[in-house]
């Protein structure tokens, strides 16, 4: 079945890019591949936001909601590293789990593993703080990128995975910047497009540091005891 909607999705692709072939000039249609698979996570944000509201049951919706946060984080880091590697889609895989193992801190601050406790806090757990971005991810940077080649990408794919997961919970509750306070809930639009807009700003924002390579901690001592 799955196989089956698989060869039907891609020969879809493939008769679409043939349309647009036909109808519009090479560089327009460059320019189109380029943006589709920012439309495609828009399409999907939106499509996993109807799954979830058709959805019945506390634990059923819980579930869905999680899943909903790991599909979106891991789409925009496929979008940010392009899938050139194997370790990139490893890193995408991770980007995922991140942005689901978010959750994990209502049942600590429940204190309690039923769902009902975790989702009726009296205030918004920890990892909901959008100012863990700026404190984790320099941290991130400087003592593992640097010095853990394989996690050299740790600290953007936690940035993607922690900022999608909070964009889509705004969607509903505002942003949590402490200590200053919450914003309004984003509106719906906001939210799609803050979302489709964070694989951009990564992307770039890893680009641009990429160009400042630097010597691991590890390496530098290997250089300095090989002198």
């Amino acid at each position: 079945m799955i196989r089956i909607l698989w060869e039907y999705f891609f020969s879809w692709i493939v008769y679409l890019l043939g349309v647009l072939s036909n109808c519009f000039p090479r560089a327009v249609l460059h320019y189109i591949l380029q943006l589709f698979p920012y439309l495609i996570l828009g399409s999907i944000c939106y499509g996993l936001d109807v799954i979830f509201l058709s959805v019945q049951g506390g634990h059923l919706r819980a579930v869905v909601d999680n899943a909903a946060h790991g599909i979106i984080a891991f789409i925009s880091w496929c979008i940010v590293s392009e899938i050139q590697t194997r370790k990139n889609l490893i890193d995408g895989i991770m980007c995922g789990f991140i942005a689901c193992a978010i959750d994990v801190d209502h049942f600590i601050a429940a204190k309690s593993f039923n769902l009902q406790d975790a989702l009726h806090l009296n205030k918004r757990p920890f990892l909901h703080a959008t100012t863990i971005v700026i404190i984790v991810v320099p941290i991130l940077q400087v003592w593992i990128a640097q010095n853990i080649y394989f996690l050299r990408s740790l600290p953007y794919l936690f940035a993607v995975a922690v900022i999608s997961h909070h964009l889509r919970d705004g969607n509903r509750r505002g942003l949590w910047f402490w200590p200053l306070g919450s914003t309004p809930p984003l509106p719906y639009w906001m939210y799609i497009t803050c979302t489709v807009a964070l694989p951009v700003i990564i992307k770039d924002m890893k680009s641009s540091i990429d160009k400042f390579a630097v010597i691991p901690i590890s390496r530098q001592n290997s250089v300095l005891m090989d002198v």
